[in-house]
């Protein structure tokens, strides 16, 4: 049982002469998002009933349409729930569709008997109550809403019935990008067809790495809690060198990184440029708010080494018929297979279907375009004594943590905010907590309440750089937001309960995963704790992360002791240290050295320890400024000699033949495997034109396989 539970009484479900159905708990839509929170209600013995309209969701669409032909975009730690993930092999690697479907079902089969099917209508939103109205007649009165009825997006319907079968060989234009898209481009890419993506650019993220012979997903190399330490540091480490990047693109364009973003300037987010970078008010929301802003969309792709490297072998061919697709965009621009057009000068002629970008005129066959996730929320009316009634408008901005809406009382919404990177259903788990425990125990509830406006404007100003709100609002930082949540909760790790250096490490370094909060404490899974060993373990101690952060950190720390010793020994004037230093703390080249230098960041390291001992004996200045030059160098040798592999976007090892030739028998194999499905259900609908898609009810974890 939890620790806290002070709900006034069992809850009455008669139905009164008005046929008004009274309960303490409804929820409206059972997905997986609402899994989490019903296990919850019932250990405590709470009733509660859920209203559903029973149609299937996104994943039985897939399912009916032969498209359960991919993998998701998040690791099984960030895929599965803790009370799931506990009970099965918790090594690094990424669930198929049909795999997470049979993970949905088991927990929908299971919870079933409390659903009542039947579409929510409206909703009215009293002070102290809500009045949901159905289709069907049925009338609900009760004291805590759940809504959880997920977004609506045209991009269901292309992912169920874009006519593939058709796309050979021709000129497909694609004027959004997200994962769903990069799953439709690898589809389309092994039959010669001719991509041209319409862009503002984006955010790519390998999805697996290897550290020596460690495997690492990408929400295992994003260490949350660092910032707490420095937002700075963390902010530099994170983006692994892309500042430096940027600028070189800006100012010194003969410079050769091989980095996408420096070889295909158009990927580059336009929100994302020197200006933003140069930008007082953004260094200082930089330094001194989040160290990463909400907002920011990502896309998560198998880079070609780490895939060859799992799926090179005789079961290639099975690998892809159970969903494991090459998607690698870094690739395909590298080699020519996707061409890029800036979306703010490309014409689109629709009649004619051709785009014309400068003197570039081309006629397309498909024209594919997304929309903005919109949350699928029913008509709510807010009803209060003395004011006019009104009917409630979404605004991601305007609702605590996602969950508590400040227009309404006793309404929680859940579902609604994503990832930027993995973690959908570890979100999803730590709302539902917090959800939970605001219906449960009345304290939480008014001390959260108390202060409600403020904890929202506070939130908003810490999160988001910009005053304006975005379609992306709802786009988070997964390990950002549980950890946030697990401090309102008061079931976050502390640093005084740390007692060796394993402790410090799983604190600072091991992702904000659900599960890491539910190791002890009123929300305890059993088993958890020895998972997080494990998973602790598996990952070599996170050694890799961890000396990647040392080299940004001794090199920032050479050069301030260079400072420090040239200003002791009267060589520099003390008036050029501030501004010195102040250069330092900014500088954009130590994060891309020390990005650039993976895996042989321990080497450098060492080095950078010895010179460090050595300056603080003979105090000389020459001696840290030497080192940071020869780790420049050694950096440099490691790169051409092919001994390191920046984590994200690295393009100097997808020139080597052996992936060319690799890219040859994918391409074959993935033919072989999808000539033998039926085109009938492969495209039930050809998607020629703009497709027109009425909104729909779909699953959350549609967008989370989606993306944007």
């Amino acid at each position: 049982m939890h620790a806290e539970n002070e709900t006034t009484g069992s809850i009455h479900c008669e139905k009164s002469d008005d046929k008004i159905t009274s309960m303490e708990v409804l929820i409206i839509g059972f997905g997986f998002s609402a899994i989490p929170l019903i296990r919850e209600l019932e250990r405590d013995g709470i009733n509660y009933a859920v209203v559903s309209n029973g149609e299937g969701s996104i994943w039985d669409r897939l399912e009916k349409h032969g498209r359960l032909d991919f993998d998701l975009v998040s690791s099984v730690h960030s895929s599965l729930y803790s009370f799931e993930l506990v009970n099965r092999d918790a090594k690094d690697r990424y669930p198929t569709s049909k795999e997470y479907l049979a993970f949905i079902r088991k927990y929908l089969t299971q919870y079933s008997s409390k659903v009542i099917k039947d579409w929510v209508t409206s909703v009215e939103n009293h002070s102290t109550h809500s009045i949901v109205r159905t289709q069907n007649g049925r009338i609900f009165e009760t004291k805590h809403l759940v809504i959880s009825t997920a977004f609506k997006r045209k991009m269901n319907q292309l992912l169920n019935e874009f006519d593939y079968a058709s796309a050979k060989n021709k000129t497909i234009a694609i004027t959004a990008m997200g994962d769903s898209v990069n799953l439709m481009i690898s589809k389309l890419i092994p039959y010669n067809n001719r991509i041209v993506l319409v862009t503002n650019g984006f955010m790519l993220l390998d999805k697996l790495v290897f550290y020596h012979d460690i495997t690492v997903t990408v929400d295992q190399f994003e260490y949350h809690n660092i910032r707490h330490l420095s937002n700075v540091l963390y902010r530099k480490t994170i983006w692994t060198g892309l500042e430096f990047v940027v600028m070189c693109q800006k100012l010194f364009k003969f410079l050769a990184i091989e980095n996408v973003y420096f070889k295909h300037p158009l990927a580059t987010r336009s929100s994302f440029n020197l200006k933003m970078i140069l930008n007082p008010k953004m260094i200082f929301n930089y330094v001194f708010r989040s160290s990463v802003p909400y907002g920011v969309i990502a896309i998560k792709y198998w880079p070609i080494d780490s895939y060859q490297r799992l799926f090179d072998n005789d079961s290639l061919k099975k690998f892809i018929r159970d969903g494991y697709l090459l998607n690698d965009l870094a690739f395909f621009l590298e080699q020519g297979l996707v061409e890029l057009w800036p979306k703010q000068e490309t014409v689109i002629d629709r009649e004619e279907h051709t785009i014309r970008w400068k003197d570039n005129v081309i006629k397309y066959d498909h024209i594919v375009d997304a929309d903005y996730e919109i949350p699928n929320l029913p008509d709510i009316i807010v009803d209060r004594d003395g004011v006019p009634k009104h009917k409630y408008e979404y605004i991601c901005r305007n609702n605590f943590m996602g969950v508590i809406p400040k227009e309404l009382n006793n309404i929680y919404f859940i579902g609604y905010t994503r990832p930027s990177t993995g973690g959908l259903n570890n979100i999803i788990e730590m709302q539902c907590l917090f959800t939970h425990k605001l219906i449960t125990a009345s304290s939480f509830h008014q001390e959260i309440h108390e202060n409600l406006e403020q904890r929202i404007q506070k939130y908003n100003n810490y999160y988001y750089l910009l005053d304006t709100k975005g379609h992306a609002d709802h786009l988070v930082h997964y390990g950002f937001y549980a950890d946030d949540v697990a401090r309102l909760m008061k079931i976050n790790l502390r640093l005084s309960d740390c007692r060796s250096i394993r402790d410090l490490v799983i604190h600072f370094i091991f992702p904000n995963a659900a599960f890491k909060y539910r190791q002890s404490g009123p929300y305890k899974v059993e088993g958890v704790k020895e998972m997080v060993q494990q998973i602790y373990n598996n990952h070599m101690r996170f050694l890799g992360v961890i000396h990647y952060l040392l080299t940004y950190s001794l090199l920032q720390l050479t050069a301030y002791v260079a400072l420090i010793v040239a200003y002791y020994r009267q060589e520099l004037p003390g008036v050029a240290v501030p501004f010195l230093a102040v250069f330092v703390l900014l500088n954009p080249i130590t994060p891309f050295v020390a990005a650039y230098a993976i895996p042989c960041n321990l080497y450098l390291n060492v080095f950078m320890a010895v010179a460090l001992a050595l300056t603080a004996y003979y105090k000389n200045p020459i001696i840290p400024i030497v080192s940071l030059f020869v780790v420049f160098a050694l950096t440099y040798v490691f790169r051409q000699l092919g001994w390191t592999r920046a984590p994200f976007n690295d393009l100097k090892n997808k020139k080597r033949p052996k992936y060319g030739e690799f890219f040859k028998r994918y391409c074959n194999a993935f033919k072989e495997v999808f000539s033998g499905i039926d085109s009938s259900t492969q495209s039930r609908s050809a998607c020629r034109g703009t497709v027109s898609v009425p909104s729909d009810q779909a699953s959350p974890s549609a967008s989370r396989v989606a993306g944007n």
